[in-house]
């Protein structure tokens, strides 16, 4: 691959390990943002900047120009009728620009048969980029790592020494990184012969609760405890800070993994067909700073 490769979310939590791994892999990138000064340290490392919005179907366009292969993240966003005409935006410029692959990272969970509003918001794009004819590659990551970073869970493990979570103590969950779910779509990309695939991301170890808990204990030196939530108190907790519909459709997907009976992925095949190197629970903590909230 010797094209220039389009990355959207390049300035968040996702699509940040995606460009920093294909520049130091020395690769030609183009990032889309809506303000070019939040992708300044992209273009100060040689990346291409595009002031696009997935709203402006002519802006998209003008972003895909001349691109080879284009790595889709999508935005949180839970107006699913908005998240679902992103996506169509974004395959329509692909498609209409002539690129080669389009590897998109649902950025969560897609489980079929679930009358769950997320999962078929995210599977509708999915079938419209199948539909479309642009070959690609679908990765489908777990619970992400940096959920331990948001603000109503790290202030429990610094403060209180406790891992509050919506999961049964025993559930086995194969939380991943998005270092390391970057890495599988950085190698996708290299992949055109997977095309039409998907593949199920987790980390390198199935963990349940209490787990979690003892890799953080083993990393900050003290003891810690799993604190087991249940779904409806969680709902009731995030209203007030994302507003009832999102609290509502958060935890719909946390109940909908509960009824599944595991969260589990078995990673061997998927970690050699791609080469990926997985990061532990425990290195992942150690890299970052757990003294402050």
């Amino acid at each position: 691959m010797a094209g220039t490769v389009l990355v959207y979310g390049a300035t968040g939590t996702q699509g940040t390990p995606v460009e920093d791994q294909l520049l130091k892999q020395g690769k030609n990138t183009r990032v889309v943002t809506r303000d070019a000064d939040h992708a300044a340290h992209w273009a100060a490392r040689g990346a291409e900047v595009a002031v696009a919005d997935l709203g402006d179907r002519e802006s998209l366009a003008a972003a895909n120009e001349g691109i080879e292969r284009v790595v889709l993240q999508l935005p949180l966003q839970y107006d699913f009728e908005l998240h679902e005409a992103y996506g169509r935006n974004a395959v329509d410029a692909a498609k209409a620009a002539g690129v080669d692959l389009v590897v998109f990272n649902t950025s969560a969970h897609v489980i079929s048969g679930e009358d769950v509003h997320a999962y078929q918001a995210r599977q509708e794009v999915v079938d419209y980029l199948r539909a479309s004819g642009i070959p690609s590659v679908v990765i489908r990551p777990t619970f992400y790592y940096e959920i331990f970073l948001g603000p109503w869970i790290r202030p429990g493990i610094v403060e209180s020494g406790v891992v509050a979570f919506p999961l049964p103590a025993q559930f086995p969950m194969s939380w991943v990184s998005a270092e390391e779910t970057a890495a599988y779509a950085v190698a996708a990309l290299e992949r055109g012969d997977l095309a039409g695939q998907e593949f199920d991301v987790g980390g390198p170890e199935a963990l349940t609760g209490d787990d979690i808990a003892a890799r953080f204990g083993e990393v900050m030196g003290r003891s810690l405890s799993y604190l087991p939530i249940d779904p409806d108190d969680y709902e009731r907790a995030l209203a007030p800070i994302f507003g009832e519909t999102v609290a509502f459709e958060v935890a719909a997907q946390v109940r909908s993994m509960i009824r599944r009976g595991t969260g589990a992925v078995d990673m061997t095949a998927t970690r050699a067909q791609f080469g990926v190197e997985p990061l532990s629970l425990v290195r992942w903590i150690s890299e970052h700073n757990w003294d402050t909230v």
